[in-house]
């Protein structure tokens, strides 16, 4: 019989989810095994972009250094851009179609880290160094979770290694970051959705392109009279390992009809990849082929018992606006700080059902802002009059579309401004900073729905409850200067900020954390205070009176907040940190408004519906 080794957290898959979530856990001194069937990191380069809310909760636990090393800086992929092709001397060759700015493009002072190009074939690495930094030992390759089950007070997981021998471990609570594979079907996770929309085939291959290439594209989509429409052509990005004109590896995707039986036909893919840019003589050493579907699908639950789910195990979406391992970062990044206090006894329990209430809601605006993003390139297409297989027609198209006329000029002109359509994909600010968490663990002020932009370009920060807090840059007393974002911590705090009017607040909370096991940081921001507004962003952004006071969860989520100053001697912080961690006697889906400031003053309802009492 085997012995079997306790833990706290088993992680089913050691991928960027899992990794992330790994390192997140041992920042919070949780004891935990990350068991993943590879023997080693990813050799795709796929999932290479990670956007502003990822890099910001990468840098809260000292992640981010390697990873910006290895990254393509900003001005590298500043645009997108769509071409006939790179090289060719015809007279369709080497024709600009149009061009956006894309991530890099943007100035990026929302955010304390801006967002980051750097291929899974560089990143996992990182993420597994800095996994076992933290968790010595127990980040497990080559080791495969045959048979699991939860008896209501543990979940029991059998594991066998590559030479084939079998441990038994128990834990309080186990995560399946493994893409859906091993634990979801058999604790009843249906994905829900739309799947086989095409068949995409990447390839990561190794050439010089330096003589077509600019040091500002992130990304080269074709379209020409020869490849036709998006499923008939494809596309460029660079991999580095140096980047710009000068990256060394590049990956090509291209679009394949789910019925079409050429999509198996590997053989031909280097000759279509020349063709397709035009340079027939080019040295292509390539990597690897992947091939994968298109699919925007949800799971039905994210958590079973003590077993959740994450990643794409938890939702998987189309690539455009790289939303697969962001969504996935932010999924370990809100689970792993509800298991540390769940396990610590800082909450009630059931502060885990509202990982599913949160993460859930967010991860369908994702599944259907790809699907969205995606299905938009077709307009593209659409506005050029492109057909598939109609080459012949397609090709008069684009000398209709480029001919030195008055009605070539308009053609184009038109074209590229249903092109500026995908921006959508390309910039979506308020996508990725702008997500809330409408049902969660906190506490609703009754304060309207911030505005928000319905094509996902422009954030508008704020400190509404159920929102991510603004970031501003701090000087402190020591002369540092700090965001917002770094008040919170890695430990698993949460932070009450307000200012020199806010002492009653500041008194509240030492009788809170003599009531509960809970550490509250305390930060005063104004003049003569704890902390300067530097750029005075944080006056702009902080939506609250002199005085007032806004309680910050452990990810940088607002949990409560008070427009002004408390009119009981602080006793509405007390009052709302009551209804948090203890949700038993709390109005759900409702508000129950107290005070005279316009905010519920930790009375409120509606604090996490979804959770159990």
């Amino acid at each position: 019989m085997l012995d079997i080794i306790q833990t706290e957290v088993i992680v089913v898959g050691g991928g960027g989810c899992g990794l992330t979530l790994s390192s997140f856990l041992s920042d919070y001194g949780i004891d935990h095994f990350v068991f993943e069937r590879r023997s080693g990191t990813s050799k795709l380069p796929k999932a290479h972009y990670l956007n502003q809310r990822s890099m910001e909760a990468l840098r809260q636990h000292q992640m981010v250094d390697e990873i910006i090393e290895k990254g393509a800086p900003s001005r590298n992929f500043s645009q997108a851009i769509w071409r006939t092709s790179l090289g060719g001397d015809g007279p369709l060759d080497q024709k600009l179609i149009h061009s956006i700015n894309s991530f890099g493009g943007d100035d990026g002072s929302a955010v304390s880290q801006t967002y980051l190009s750097v291929p899974k074939i560089r990143l996992e690495p990182i993420l597994l160094r800095l996994a076992e930094k933290r968790n010595s030992g127990r980040i497990l390759f080559g080791t495969t979770v045959v048979d699991f089950s939860d008896d209501g007070d543990s979940v029991f997981v059998t594991v066998q290694d590559s030479d084939g021998k079998e441990n038994k471990y128990q834990a309080k609570y186990l995560v399946a970051a493994d893409g859906g594979k091993t634990i979801g079907p058999k604790i009843g996770v249906v994905m829900n959705g739309v799947t086989g929309v095409a068949d995409m085939v990447s390839t990561h291959f190794s050439a010089d392109l330096s003589q077509y290439w600019d040091d500002k594209w992130f990304a080269c989509h074709f379209i020409n009279g020869d490849g036709g429409t998006v499923l008939e052509s494809g596309a460029v990005v660079p991999m580095g390992p140096t980047w710009g004109r000068k990256s060394q590896e590049w990956v090509c995707h291209l679009g394949f009809d789910i019925n079409d039986e050429e999509r198996h036909d590997e053989t031909k893919l280097v000759t279509r990849i020349r063709e397709l840019m035009k340079i027939p003589d080019l040295e292509l050493k390539v990597h690897t082929i992947n091939h994968w579907i298109i699919e925007r699908v949800l799971a039905n639950k994210f958590r079973e018992g003590r077993i959740f789910i994450a990643g794409d195990a938890a939702h998987r979406h189309p690539p455009t606006t790289g939303l697969g391992l962001n969504t996935a970062i932010e999924d370990a990044n809100n689970l792993s700080w509800k298991l540390h206090w769940a396990l610590r006894g800082k909450a009630d329990i059931s502060i885990l059902d509202s990982y599913d209430s949160e993460r859930r809601a967010v991860g369908k605006r994702n599944c259907d802002w790809g699907l969205f993003t995606f299905l938009n390139t077709s307009v593209i297409n659409a506005s050029i009059g492109l057909i598939k297989g109609d080459k012949k027609g397609n090709k008069e198209k684009f000398e209709a579309l480029f001919e030195d006329s008055e009605s070539g000029r308009s053609f184009l002109a038109q074209t590229r401004r249903i092109t500026d359509s995908q921006c959508i994909e390309f910039s979506a600010h308020d996508l990725e900073l702008g997500f809330r968490y409408e049902h969660g663990f906190h506490l609703s002020d009754g304060t309207p729905l911030p505005e928000q932009d319905p094509l996902g370009q422009i954030y508008n920060p704020c400190t509404r409850p159920s929102q991510r807090l603004p970031h501003a840059w701090l000087d402190d007393e020591n002369g540092e200067i700090i965001s917002t974002h770094d008040l919170v911590g890695k430990q698993g705090a949460m932070v009450l900020i307000t200012d020199n009017r806010g002492s009653d607040w500041v008194s509240a909370v030492s009788k809170i954390m003599q009531k509960h096991s809970l550490t509250i940081n305390t930060a005063r921001i104004g003049q003569n205070s704890q902390y300067i507004d530097r750029d005075d962003n944080w006056a702009k952004y902080k939506d609250i009176r002199d005085g007032g006071a806004i309680l910050v969860r452990p990810d940088n989520f607002v949990a409560w907040r008070s427009l002004g100053p408390s009119e009981r001697e602080g006793q509405e912080l007390v009052e709302a940190v009551d209804r948090l961690l203890h949700k038993k006697d709390v109005e759900i889906n409702g508000y129950i408004n107290g005070g005279t400031n316009g905010v519920a003053n930790g009375i409120a309802g509606g604090l996490a519906s979804g959770v159990k009492a």
